[in-house]
């Protein structure tokens, strides 16, 4: 028998339900596209029609396909006016989507830079373009918006529904605010503009010396989010080191895989922080798991030293000890960069 789904008996997937749906695809895992719940069925799975994107070129097709239900959720919300600050953790609208990021910089000219840890890009947005970055844990939003804001925007959601009821073929002036010059851009077209792109020099600059002790990421499937340790074996090339790691074996185990790594995958290991005190209720935090360290937020904080963690990419929670984590830090710009505490708020 198929397995039965619990998303499906929830009022915000039922079909005609707008929600945010996370591309699987590589080099957009993390992205989300709104779209429309066209049908729910009583397994894991959704078929959903997006709002942005298109089967054909003149943008007369909408999408439509069948995704997990880990890859949906409803709206987030977002708050009127924010003034965002530097190192907040934020969703970014980009390319008909938005892209989870870190704040950088904030500029004179009232625009932010914000980093993408997944394509290791920086680009610039107006404020207008971004959200505070929310979780969807346990059908609750983390952090939650506030009350007051919250009831405006119930109210604001059914004013767009009674228009979009009189006027279904004329987007809304909210929407228009938010549609791209991409909105006819095909599927098979969804690369990120670049044109916006600032380059992170400092990457390519970064010198790593025989031996030295480092982290790598992977693109892999599965790896998203994961760091493992390795040391420097030499330069090869432009940009790319070989590096041996300290926890992956050869296929014949006859010793530790060495690889040839580009330096955007390659960063020193962070500064060692000693928490003594408990971590909090959505900190963001790396949690030691098969002696890789994997980015997630604590959704639960049990008896001490105890804390259940929860990794967005595979939508699962685990428990671990508090020896095995560590506060979470970006490598941005050759420096270490916290995440904001408006998200453990």
């Amino acid at each position: 028998m198929a397995p039965k789904s619990k998303s499906n008996q929830d009022p915000n997937f039922k079909p005609g339900s707008k929600v945010e749906i996370m591309s699987d695809e590589a080099g957009f895992r993390g992205s989300f596209y709104i779209g429309t719940v066209v049908k729910a069925t009583r397994t894991p799975e959704f078929t959903v029609r997006y709002e942005k994107l298109f089967e054909d070129e003149e943008g007369t097709k909408p999408l439509q396909e069948t995704v997990n239900e880990f890859q949906i959720r409803p709206i987030a919300p977002r708050e009127k006016k924010r003034e965002f600050k530097f190192s907040e953790e934020v969703d970014a609208f980009h390319n008909d989507g938005w892209w989870e990021g870190v704040i950088t910089e904030v500029n004179e000219n009232g625009k932010f830079a914000v980093f993408f840890r997944s394509t290791k890009e920086q680009i610039e947005f107006v404020e207008e373009d971004l959200r505070l970055h929310r979780e969807w844990v346990n059908g609750e939003w983390k952090p939650p918006l506030d009350r007051e804001e919250e009831k405006g925007e119930i109210e604001e959601v059914k004013e767009k529904g009674n228009k979009d009821s009189r006027k279904k073929k004329k987007l809304s002036e909210e929407d228009e605010n938010e549609v791209t010059k991409e909105v006819k851009r095909r599927v098979s077209e969804r690369v990120p503009n670049t044109t916006l792109v600032k380059p992170i020099e400092s990457l390519k600059d970064v010198k790593f010396s025989k031996g030295m002790l480092v982290e790598v990421s992977s693109d892999e499937d599965g790896f998203k989010g994961a760091w493992f340790a390795a040391s420097i074996v030499e330069p090869v090339g432009k940009d790319k080191y070989l590096v041996e790691y300290k926890s992956l074996r050869t296929e014949d185990d006859s010793g530790f895989l060495r690889e040839e790594v580009n330096t955007m995958h390659i960063r020193p290991p962070p500064p060692q922080t000693v928490v003594v005190d408990h971590f909090k209720k959505l900190e963001e935090v790396d949690a030691l798991y098969n002696d890789v360290w994997w980015v997630g937020v604590v959704s639960k904080v049990n008896t001490f030293p105890k804390y259940v963690v929860y990794f967005k990419d595979t939508g699962e929670e685990l428990e671990f000890k508090h020896s095995d984590l560590r506060p979470h830090q970006d490598w941005i710009n050759g420096k270490w960069v916290a995440p904001s505490h408006a998200l453990k708020l």
